[in-house]
This record gives structure tokens, C-alpha cells and sequence, in this order.
């Protein structure tokens, strides 16, 4: 064989080779998506708040139901607050829908009203905590368009030895935006189970304005590898606020009734 046709062989090898096919950033957060949607879970959880210049903190006690709802995208979320005793028995439905509408409905037992949250409320606080109402519900991979900045070593210590990627997203409308409050966010994505470890999220004028570092990710359901985030902390970067949210005792697919997520079951109280 000479070498001309010994080069036309390898260039015809070549071509039909198959070729390494680097992620595009809309892969890679269908995959996160994927991969923290457990399809129902309940656990008891705690918000810690404080600043980075005061010792202190304050402390707020809940229970949390998150369930997958019947288009199999979206998720309703109910909470029911049993510490400190200024929010014993207050409880927060959000019930996210395709429209970028979420509905938040806030029950509050010393009026014994329902209060409904509009959507451009949802990117104020979640019960006095650094989390808004839109950080509590679940973001949807329509809803944002994507870029992959770069990768490099994930720069939280619980993940310091895997690789991430880091994707910048941007909201696909004005309603996006509006409710979360964020003109874009940056996200690290690990390679091997695609779970989100650190975000930045900026505000309507485009200034950093908060970073999420997320902590304690746990294989909770092996048979369909779905992940959760046991420990998310939060810091207002300006003012120094910052709030962890913990999760314990979780049971995941347990069997979570409709009910649970209803304005009915939001007025009813023990």
C-alpha cells in the first residue's frame, strides 16, 4: 500500500469517525434539570439568617412538601412554619405554571386571610430570609436562554476534585424576569451528576447582587439518579445578609396527596 492511498484511507476513517460532542449550555441544564427533579419529597427544614458583621442569628422552623405536578415539568411547593411563634402556623403555597405566572399564595392565621403574592413581588423576601419566593421555587429550562462560559475545577470544597461548568443564563421574556428580579445568573454545573454548586445572580441593572453556594448533594432516589441539595446558603453581596436553608429527615416518594397543595389545605391548621 503506498502512502496516497494509505492517506485516503485514514481521511476516509476519519470522517466517518464519530466526533466528541462538547455540551451546549441548553444540554447541559436539561441534564441539571433532569437531575434534581425528584418527583415528590417531604422533610422538615430550617432557615438561619443573619449578617456577615453579627454573630447572631434568627431561626425559622418548617415543614416542606415539594411534588411534581401531572405535566411532569412543573412543581407545587407547600410550607408550613412552626417556629419561632410570630409565624407558628403560617404557610406558603407556590404552584409554578408554564405561563412564567407562578402562583404564590401566603396564609396568614392571625387574620385568617390568604394573601396572593403578584408576580413582581415573588423576587422579594421569603420570610424575612436573603431567599426570595422565586429562589424557592424551581427554575425551568425554557425559561432561559444559555451560554457556556467556560469550564474549570468546581470552586466549592465539598467539590473541589470535579470538574464544572459554568453557564450563564439569561431570562427568555420580560415576565422571567420581572419575577425573579435577575437581568442573568452564572451557574456551576459538576460534570458527573450535572448538580448545581455555586450561582451568581445579578440585578436588574446588571450589578452582582447575590451568590449561592449549595452543599451536602445526595443521591436520594438511586433507581431513577435523582439529586438534593441538603444545605443552600445565600449572601446578599451589598448589604452582608445572608441565610442557609437546610433540609433533614427527608422522604422522597412517599406518596405526597394532591391535597397537600390546595388553598383549602393552606387555611387548615392544627
Amino acid at each position: 500500500m503506498n502512502k496516497k492511498t494509505l492517506s485516503i484511507l485514514l481521511a476516509s476513517w476519519m470522517l466517518q469517525a464519530p466526533i466528541a460532542h462538547a455540551l451546549t449550555g441548553l444540554e447541559i441544564m436539561t441534564r441539571n434539570e433532569d437531575a434534581r427533579k425528584v418527583n415528590e419529597f417531604e422533610s422538615r427544614a430550617k432557615l438561619e439568617s443573619g449578617n456577615t458583621k453579627d454573630a447572631s442569628t434568627k431561626i425559622k422552623e418548617f415543614s416542606f412538601w415539594r411534588k411534581v405536578q401531572s405535566d411532569g415539568i412543573h412543581n407545587s411547593t407547600f410550607t408550613r412554619f412552626h417556629a419561632p411563634a410570630e409565624v407558628r402556623n403560617e404557610g406558603i403555597l407556590i404552584v409554578e405554571n408554564g405561563s412564567g405566572k407562578n402562583d404564590v399564595l401566603l396564609y396568614l392565621p392571625a387574620y385568617k386571610k390568604i394573601r396572593r403574592v403578584e408576580s413582581q413581588q415573588q423576587s422579594g423576601s421569603f420570610m424575612g430570609s436573603v431567599f426570595s419566593y422565586s429562589d424557592i421555587a424551581t427554575p425551568h429550562v425554557d425559561e432561559y436562554q444559555y451560554r457556556v462560559m467556560k469550564e474549570e475545577s468546581c470552586p466549592t470544597p465539598e467539590s473541589a476534585s470535579v470538574k464544572c461548568y459554568v453557564v450563564e443564563a439569561l431570562p427568555a421574556n420580560d415576565t422571567i424576569k420581572e419575577r425573579t428580579g435577575y437581568s442573568k445568573s452564572v451557574a456551576w454545573v459538576r460534570h458527573d451528576n450535572f448538580m448545581v454548586v455555586k450561582g451568581e445572580y445579578y440585578n436588574l441593572e446588571g450589578a452582582l447582587f447575590k451568590r449561592l453556594e449549595a452543599s451536602q448533594i445526595k443521591l436520594v432516589d438511586p433507581k431513577n439518579q435523582k439529586w438534593l441539595s441538603h444545605s443552600l446558603y445565600i449572601i446578599q453581596l451589598k448589604t452582608g445578609d445572608f441565610t442557609r436553608l437546610e433540609f433533614s429527615k427527608v422522604k422522597v416518594n412517599g406518596g405526597i396527596a394532591d391535597a397537600i397543595f390546595t388553598q383549602q389545605n393552606l387555611q387548615k391548621v392544627n
